[in-house]
């Protein structure tokens, strides 16, 4: 989706200058506020003389403006968004920015972030034999409860693939599975030195979202656990509170216990190994149990830019302006586009919250320009009164 306009502040500073006149005093929360130590964990992580040689390590640094870094055993399920491209683009990503905000509102939830690195770094981590890493713990992918890889268009699903090589975690389910039952995870006995939280569990659950994974999430059903259909800023904070409660009931809970739960209680999870292809059906996919939902819904919800207002990164990214969500979906229907297809109803953002969002993005963050974003700005109803506004 194009920007509709650009709009051009007078502020002169820069986003994370100390003379900004008008930016708040960063928290000093432990869980918000910034991490003195960043580029010296990364330094600890990979050796400051092998991190001289690398283009950007800014990339890998985390500790942005508007991060969060919550004590990694304050809470009960630890979220990691792996977004399978570059830093530069992945920050560009609203929803990206959006669903570290819900997560890490939760109390019991933290979200981590981390990106595809880019070659020159892929080759030290694998020269090091170094897991990838999130960039705010540091901590490896495969540490955490749930890794979320979101899958926007077909062509960039080779790199979620590299993205969980790169992590040391098994491509499939199924491989994933198989070994945790190798290894006796599931036995009760032995428990998981590893994995304080979910002994039960070797590896995270890895789940796919996106547009792509909704319009057809059966091309990728195969390598994640499973699917969250639909729009994530109610539906991923409730999958972390599900897992604790089940977690809560019975600490070595196995994988399928945690993903059958998700399945009968959250609207919009999809669990492959649950359902089946019938070729009687011309491969119609049916469920194979008849305790959880015969047919997944998506879910959906309405925008929420102020939202999106979380991070300001160190370097320039593909769009380096505030973006501000003005509605999601789309009344035309257009039989060629898939957006507006998958995204019905059309949802409107109310102006009053646009322009609250505008003014407090660009004080907050400094930011000379912002940009209204929808899958066609000029139908937003109250564009035209906002917009003299």
């Amino acid at each position: 989706s194009k920007p509709f306009f650009a709009y051009s502040s007078s502020l002169k500073f820069h986003p994370n200058s100390t003379t900004n006149p008008i930016a708040p005093e960063i928290s000093k929360n432990s869980e918000t506020s910034n991490n003195p130590n960043a580029y010296s964990d990364l330094c600890e992580l990979l050796g400051s003389k092998a991190l001289s040689q690398i283009s950007k390590p800014a990339r890998y640094l985390g500790n942005e403006r508007g991060a969060v870094n919550k004590q990694w055993n304050s809470v009960q399920v630890r979220f990691c968004f792996a977004y399978p491209e570059i830093y530069e683009v992945g920050m560009s990503n609203t929803g990206h920015v959006i669903l570290y905000s819900c997560i890490n509102e939760e109390p019991n939830l933290l979200c981590d972030r981390s990106y595809l690195p880019a070659s020159d770094m892929s080759q030290l981590l694998l020269d090091l034999n170094q897991p990838l890493f999130a960039v705010e713990s540091k901590k490896p992918l495969k540490d955490f409860d749930l890794l979320a890889i979101p899958v926007h268009y077909e062509l960039g699903a080779t790199n979620c693939l590299q993205l969980l090589k790169l992590a040391d975690i098994p491509l499939t389910w199924k491989e994933r599975d198989d070994a945790e039952k190798a290894s006796g995870m599931n036995d009760l006995a032995q428990g998981n030195e590893r994995r304080d939280t979910t002994p039960g569990l070797k590896y995270p659950l890895v789940f796919a979202g996106g547009q792509t994974a909704t319009g057809n999430p059966e091309p990728f059903c195969e390598f994640f656990d499973f699917i969250s259909l639909g729009d994530g800023e109610e539906m991923l904070p409730e999958v972390g509170r599900v897992m604790a409660a089940v977690l809560d009931e019975n600490p070595y809970a196995t994988r399928e216990d945690i993903l059958l739960k998700l399945a009968q209680t959250v609207k919009g999870v999809y669990v492959p190994r649950f359902y089946e292809a019938r070729p009687e059906l011309n491969y119609a996919v049916r469920r194979i149990r008849d305790d959880i939902p015969a047919r997944p819904v998506r879910q959906t919800c309405v925008p929420q830019p102020q939202r999106a207002l979380a991070l300001v990164p160190y370097i320039e990214t593909i769009h380096d302006r505030l973006v501000i969500e003005i509605r999601r979906g789309c009344t035309r229907g257009c039989r060629f586009c898939q957006p507006g297809t998958i995204n019905r109803p059309a949802r409107d953002v109310d102006p009053e919250v646009v322009k609250d969002a505008v003014v407090k993005g660009v004080t907050e963050s400094g930011y000379r320009e912002f940009s209204l974003l929808s899958l066609s700005c000029s139908d937003w109803l109250a564009l035209p009164s906002t917009g003299v506004k």
